[in-house]
């Protein structure tokens, strides 16, 4: 798409709150207040408290915006992506974590687009000897061109940095647009000088460093994450095409427990439970499939990483009774909750 024309269809894509947190939480510290950086975003303040709270690329690209005109700085593209971590990414970033070599943790990142949360299309290219990670078809905002190219590649060496456990320097930054007036932070956010007015965007490295093993890699816990990235992709690719669907399973994620009845998700909707109940069944899906998706999803990950007891993640999830729960989780993954929790 050419770089002058948005793809509004992509700007609806679904997205999660950290990198909105983290750039509030940056430009706290020069002095910026948490409200006009919302503006216009339709974020409220507290929702920045919620994780699971989902929004779109529109209203991320809101307050990278209002962050850019506020603050004058026209690096901010390069310290937003620098900041974003591995644990940036969840799920995601825990599979690229404990993949088996860089090849892999990259390859994991790609397989999962709407997870990686790229406003470019990554892929890796094969240079011979070298290996470039491009980034190219930006469809957003034109005004934030500069700084969406230069968070993408600072965010995406971040990645290989924390994955490989080490401050490597690409061999090349290649950037398709112009020399900024900030040209010199590329030394000290890459460790090279940027390469402008190149054909596309692209960090190149030696190939042999895809078959480097990762000092976290683990197979097991790879295989079991890359299933649930699986899961969770898919549940997003649905939620982006319905809107409805996409509001309640945000609503549901944060606060399952408070959603747990119809009525109440209805009201938080702002619509009926006849009008609610027919929004979903437009969308092949109903109340009650949602909630038990996102319980299991939920009880999945509480069984897994935390030492939470039966009856305490029946009661996060919004069952009165522990009894409940059980007989929902057999019926969800044919285990009772316990024989699940020792299986894996």
């Amino acid at each position: 798409m050419p770089q002058g024309i948005e793809n509004t269809n992509a700007a609806q894509m679904p997205a999660n709150l950290h990198t909105v947190a983290l750039t509030v939480s940056m430009m706290l510290k020069r002095g910026l207040q948490v409200a006009d950086l919302l503006h216009g975003s339709g974020i409220a303040e507290d929702d920045l408290k919620q994780p699971s709270v989902m929004i779109t690329h529109a209203q991320e690209l809101i307050v990278f915006a209002n962050a850019y005109q506020l603050s004058g700085d026209s690096a901010i593209g390069l310290d937003i992506g620098s900041d974003m971590h591995i644990s940036s990414y969840g799920m995601l970033g825990y599979s690229m974590l404990v993949s088996p070599t860089l090849g892999e943790a990259l390859r994991c990142a790609l397989d999962f687009p709407l997870l990686l949360g790229s406003y470019f299309k990554v892929a890796l290219e094969n240079e011979g000897e070298l290996t470039a990670l491009t980034a190219r078809n930006y469809g957003y905002r034109p005004d934030l061109y500069t700084v969406n190219s230069e968070m993408c590649l600072s965010s995406l060496w971040a990645i290989v940095r924390d994955v490989m456990a080490a401050p490597v320097s690409p061999v090349e930054v290649r950037v398709a647009h112009g020399r900024p007036v900030h040209a010199a932070r590329y030394l000290e956010v890459f460790g090279v000088e940027g390469t402008f007015d190149a054909d596309h965007h692209a960090l190149v490295f030696p190939t042999a460093w895809l078959e480097r093993a990762l000092p976290l890699a683990e197979p097991v816990s790879y295989l079991m994450a890359r299933r649930q990235c699986a899961q969770l992709a898919s549940e997003w690719e649905t939620a982006s095409g319905h809107s409805v669907v996409a509001k309640a399973l945000r609503l549901l994620h944060a606060e399952p427990r408070r959603y747990s009845a119809l009525n109440m998700l209805a009201d938080a909707l702002h619509m009926s439970e006849r009008t609610l109940r027919r929004r979903l069944a437009d969308a092949n899906t109903s109340y009650q499939a949602l909630l038990d998706r996102v319980r299991y999803e939920l009880a999945q990950d509480y069984l897994r990483h935390t030492k939470l007891t039966i009856a305490e993640i029946a009661e996060r999830l919004g069952y009165s009774e522990t009894a409940s729960f059980r007989h929902a989780f057999l019926r969800w993954s044919g285990k009772v909750p316990s024989d699940w929790r020792n299986y894996v």
